[in-house]
């Protein structure tokens, strides 16, 4: 570790489901870690259900708390604890803990890091919250934005950084599925993918994940199409999956493509977010606009010979090991932390 790193950073958060923050903040805490850095991650408040995301942070041994059990606690809390332990940086992920951080920010003048996940326009109160999140991003030491559309969207010039993961423990998939992983909400789109298994009634397809769409997506479920709900083992999951299909109106850069791609599962994605950095396309896998060129580049996939199919599993994973692993972005993160 060189004498510029940073030697403790806190990563904040609200959560309560598990989702592509989380995930984000799983491999941040690990990749800090495994580079020498001391990293403790805090939860802003506990809620009625356990935190999923908690629960994973135990299991891997990284320090975790929660700031508060009632919400007008949490500021309290971190600005004693900031001034307590005088960690290097404090890193925000979501609205609520970078309004939280940035405040405390303006008390303590510790470094202060927030990175901007959401893509999609909010609606409510939490409008009214992220409006506040971006335009007092000028608050903050430095922005990261995970897109150039999020990037385009805050008054101050954001940092970009790949999304990326340890892809140290990763096995290669052998899995025959082709499949939609993440939360079945409007902004995911899994409708899209329902819409592909009604098109194609001699393939068969599969839906990990949950949320409000849910039920109203299997009203509508042809019977090739098998839903499988929340999972808590994704490395079993991504054993069985052969095609991972990204259909959503509104990403960053999911950690499900990194995740698929790693282990050589082809990842045919819709063109949003910064989707278009990752992936080359039918050479990496695949990139479409519109439901018909879905269809169409997953029917040239069902007929694609091995050798050219193994060449883009291999491109794929060759992707993220160069770009959007562990060893290539923490270094770039962690100068940003000191600059």
């Amino acid at each position: 570790m060189s004498n510029n790193t940073p030697t403790s950073v806190w990563l904040v958060i609200d959560s309560l489901t598990f989702g592509g923050i989380e995930s984000h903040v799983i491999e941040l805490a690990k990749g800090l870690n495994h580079f020498g850095v001391d990293v403790k991650v805090w939860l802003v408040r506990t809620y009625q259900r356990p935190s999923p995301l908690y629960d994973k942070l135990v299991a891997l041994d990284i320090p975790c708390d929660y700031l508060a059990n009632q919400k007008g606690e949490a500021f309290e809390n971190l600005l004693k604890l900031v001034k307590r332990h005088r960690p290097n940086a404090l890193h925000a992920h979501g609205y609520k803990a970078s309004l939280l951080c940035k405040l405390t920010k303006l008390f303590t003048g510790i470094r202060q890091i927030s990175t901007y996940h959401a893509g999609e326009t909010p609606t409510g109160w939490v409008k009214l919250y992220d409006l506040l999140d971006r335009y007092s991003a000028m608050i903050s030491s430095t922005s990261i934005a995970v897109s150039a559309p999020i990037s385009d969207k805050l008054p101050v010039a954001a940092k970009r950084f790949n999304n990326f993961i340890d892809t140290g423990a990763v096995t290669p998939s052998s899995g025959k599925q082709t499949a939609f992983v993440g939360r079945l909400s409007h902004e995911k789109a899994a409708d899209r993918f329902v819409r592909l298994a009604q098109s194609l009634p001699q393939c068969q397809f599969d839906i990990y994940g949950t949320g409000p769409d849910e039920s109203k997506l299997q009203q509508i479920a042809p019977p090739n199409l098998t839903f499988h709900g929340h999972q808590t083992n994704m490395n079993a999951v991504w054993e069985q999956i052969d095609v991972l299909i990204i259909c959503s109106r509104f990403e960053g850069l999911p950690m499900t493509a990194l995740e698929a791609m790693a282990r050589g599962i082809i990842v045919m994605a819709v063109n949003v977010g910064s989707l278009d950095t990752l992936l080359n396309h039918q050479q990496n896998g695949y990139l479409f606009d519109d439901f018909d060129q879905l269809s169409e580049f997953y029917r040239q996939w069902i007929e694609l010979p091995f050798p050219d199919s193994e060449s883009i599993r291999q491109n794929a994973k060759q992707t993220v090991q160069d770009a959007f692993s562990q060893q290539a972005v923490i270094p770039q993160l962690l100068d940003a932390y000191q600059s």
